[in-house]
């Protein structure tokens, strides 16, 4: 599997979500961000598109548009990384560059 990064919140200083991903061979957009269990918010989202078992709903702050566009645009920069091979603040959940250096086609 290769997802290409495309941002993160712009107000997170932190190695914390949310974050926007595209596949790069299917172009299916991935979102992380809080998951929504506001039983009146899923009530509302679930009256017009049912929520199906297996599904979630993830929130993203409006200030991630401009990402979020890109993303469906196609002009975030395939194979961006938000933290260059070996940099990492968690080193032991670095599958990317783990991959990348066992020579792995990522792409």
């Amino acid at each position: 599997m290769a997802l290409d990064f495309v941002g993160v919140d712009p107000d997170n200083p932190t190695d914390e979500c949310p974050a926007v991903f595209v596949d790069a061979e299917s172009g299916d957009f991935y979102m992380q961000g809080e998951t929504v269990t506001d039983p009146e918010t899923l009530a509302w989202i679930n009256s017009d598109s049912r929520i199906m078992p297996g599904e979630s709903v993830v929130k993203l702050p409006r200030r991630m548009a401009a990402i979020i566009l890109e993303a469906v645009n196609g002009t975030y920069e395939p194979g961006r990384r938000r933290f260059s091979t070996g940099q990492h603040p968690r080193p032991d959940e670095d599958v990317r560059s783990r991959a990348e250096g066992a020579g792995a086609d990522v792409r």
